[in-house]
């Protein structure tokens, strides 16, 4: 499906939360597993001319923050002269020391193509397709493409040790992604909620 116009797409996000010991369960159902990190979630929109917009998860601009030449930079060289639209999490105001910086965890748009229909899994290959050659080192949650540029790792194995490891003001829990999950058309908030749920650190807001 041709994207051409830059209408705000809303984001994949779990919408229902699970206690630790279902982990095993959905690491045997062969889920992919991403650290979610505390920031807010955001959609990157880049232009033909490759202009670098950003949106959060309620169709609103970000307060006190927009896209930076350093933020739009890993943007810049991407192939072809279409759309693309990716999903992040901001870091920039929720964790001390860590400004910044967009945490990309899936694309919706490449290069003027709308992704309906594809899978995460093949949505996952794609996105380290296209930022392989930029990888500069790599963490525990993520591949450091520059200062202000992370890119999600993902997991099959070791769920329940993956979240016990949680030691960081950053690290909020895991999302568990099921990678055959599809891509339906992004109209409302909770059009790609079914195939991912969330798991939490505990917290004083929220039990799991």
């Amino acid at each position: 499906m041709l994207y051409d116009d830059g209408h705000y797409l809303w984001p994949p996000r779990p919408e229902k939360a699970i206690q630790k010991h279902f982990l095993n369960f959905y690491q045997n159902e062969g889920w992919i597993a991403q650290f979610k990190l505390n920031g807010t979630c955001s959609v990157i929109f880049v232009a033909p001319d490759r202009t670098v917009t950003a949106m959060t998860r309620h169709n609103d601009k970000h307060k006190m923050w927009s896209p930076s030449e350093h933020t739009s930079a890993p943007f810049m060289n991407l192939a072809g002269n279409g759309w693309y639209v990716f999903v992040a999490e901001l870091m920039n105001n929720k964790v001390s020391g860590i400004k910044d910086i967009n945490y990309i965890h899936d694309i919706l748009v490449d290069n003027g193509n709308m992704l309906t229909g594809t899978t995460f899994g093949s949505r996952q290959n794609l996105l380290k397709s296209l930022f392989d050659d930029m990888i500069q080192e790599e963490q525990v949650s993520h591949y450091v493409l520059d200062n202000h540029t992370w890119l999600a790792k993902n997991y099959t194995l070791d769920f329940s040790n993956l979240f016990e490891s949680l030691d960081k003001p950053e690290y909020e829990g895991l999302v568990l992604k099921n990678p055959k999950g599809i891509l339906s058309h992004c109209h409302k908030p909770t059009d790609n909620s079914g195939w991912q749920v969330k798991v939490r650190r505990p917290a004083k807001n929220y039990g799991f």
